[in-house]
């Protein structure tokens, strides 16, 4: 595992140079002015490969068919703020380098420590081994340190540091017997891949490469478009030459508010020749914006990304239904991903319990069968058509669980438990006034008619 991180340290460094737009130009492959050399244009194509998905993945909770006190337990956890924060820098690291790491340890509650810890890896700290039959993680490596490193294996994690050219174990931790308590989160992963692929293609390297290119062109056009080249046909040294006999400065020269210069005689021609300025054509701009715009137009190809979300904008605005249809490939990346997510999410939750109790029993996984994770809508549905949605599923199913109904009204997780928990304090309150009736009722004295 230690050797896995090396040999795709290279590879990751670089990306993660894209991703902060600091990777500059091996070879810039054309002339440039020297005082120009060191200039190089920063695009950040890979960061927004990156971070426009990673966006649209908005985890909203769990979902079980049948509840169980276990889900007190882990919404205790995922619903942190502190957890929140650390799953959003897993899920963007995931995007980055194709995987990312989420190890859950015990915490020293003596020393003020959470019971549960959770922290996040990136694929240059941390890998793990994966059985190919069960999909379960049988081993992780953790690097503290470049000398340090914690071995995650079933039932133990072992600490482990690099001492006379040899790594010992220098102290044992008990963990979940049976289990190795870390979560890869595993953007595009498939049967070749089971860790996946980075958002930052080679293909993407390349384009952003030549866009700096271009850039760099336009910018070294720009220099000289912004000095006007002019030509002086017929002039002599003695134009530029005052009357002390020393030279004029170029610059004085160009600066002076009225051209004007005395006729020259012209012994080849045998009279006077006056001179003549001229201004050349300078060389238009418009062919780098229009490869910067095309090499774009090849980067939205390859990432998903509306062309818009890039800097090249059309002239005629977009409506809401073009804004819809130009994300549509976007939302259909994200959203062929959300399983991958929900499946380690799930797995991130298992893991969390079985710290959290110290133990993984069959009991504990019969009751946490069908758990799901869940997410957000990761498309920009406007909230008219998300209650229009809503109230035709309500018409269409007037008995279905409310819960599911307001799901298709588009509120989030948190938003339905609230209004779940109304509705019970409200039927509460009811079944009370009720109660307070019947018993007034039965104690109100009866009359009998007659004598």
């Amino acid at each position: 595992m230690l050797t896995t991180i090396r040999r795709k340290a290279d590879r990751n460094r670089l990306r993660t140079s894209y991703f902060d737009s600091k990777k500059r130009l091996d070879k810039i492959g054309f002339s440039i002015p020297p005082h120009m050399a060191d200039f190089q244009v920063v695009i950040g194509w890979a960061n927004k490969a990156v971070k426009v998905p990673a966006r649209r993945i908005r985890p909203d909770g769990f979902t079980i068919a049948q509840p169980t006190a276990l889900m007190d337990d882990v919404d205790e956890v995922f619903e942190g703020n502190y957890f929140a924060a650390v799953e959003r820098m897993a899920i963007e690291s995931a995007l980055r380098h194709s995987a990312s790491f989420v190890f859950v340890t015990p915490g020293d509650t003596n020393a003020g420590e959470p019971e549960v810890i959770v922290a996040a890896r990136t694929a240059l700290e941390a890998t793990a081994e994966i059985a190919p039959r069960t999909n379960r993680v049988t081993a992780a490596l953790e690097l503290v340190s470049r000398w340090e490193a914690l071995l995650y294996l079933p039932g133990e994690t072992l600490r482990v540091e690099y001492v006379n050219r040899e790594w010992l174990v220098t102290k044992r931790y008990a963990g979940v017997a049976g289990r190795v308590t870390c979560t890869p989160y595993v953007w595009g992963r498939s049967l070749d891949r089971p860790f996946g692929y980075s958002r930052i293609t080679r293909p993407l390297m390349g384009y952003t490469d030549a866009g700096v290119r271009t850039m760099l062109r336009q910018e070294t056009t720009a220099e000289f478009y912004s000095a006007p080249q002019r030509s002086l046909m017929g002039a002599s040294e003695e134009h530029f030459t005052d009357a002390k006999g020393k030279r004029i400065s170029p610059l004085d020269a160009l600066m002076g508010g009225v051209w004007a210069l005395p006729d020259v005689w012209d012994d080849e021609e045998g009279k006077l020749v006056r001179p003549s300025l001229q201004q050349l054509t300078q060389a238009s701009m418009q062919p780098h914006s229009d490869m910067l715009k095309t090499i774009g137009l090849m980067v939205s190809s390859e990432t998903s990304i509306p062309v818009g979300y890039l800097g090249i904008i059309s002239d005629n605005p977009s409506s809401a239904d073009a804004i819809r249809a130009s994300e549509a490939d976007l939302i259909s990346v994200v959203e062929d991903e959300l399983p991958s997510i929900g499946m380690s999410r799930v797995d991130l939750a298992r893991n969390v319990l079985a710290v959290k109790h110290g133990e993984w029993t069959p009991e504990m996984e019969l009751s946490l069968r069908g758990l799901t994770a869940h997410f957000m809508d990761p498309g920009t549905t406007s909230k008219a058509a998300q209650a229009d949605s809503g109230l035709k599923f309500t018409q269409a199913f007037p008995n279905a669980d409310p819960e599911v109904a307001m799901e298709e009204y588009g509120l989030s997780k948190s938003q339905i438990e609230r209004n779940l928990a109304y509705a019970k304090r409200a039927q509460a309150g009811q079944r009370l006034d009720a109660l307070v009736a019947a018993s007034k009722a039965s104690a109100a004295p009866v009359f009998s008619s007659g004598g």
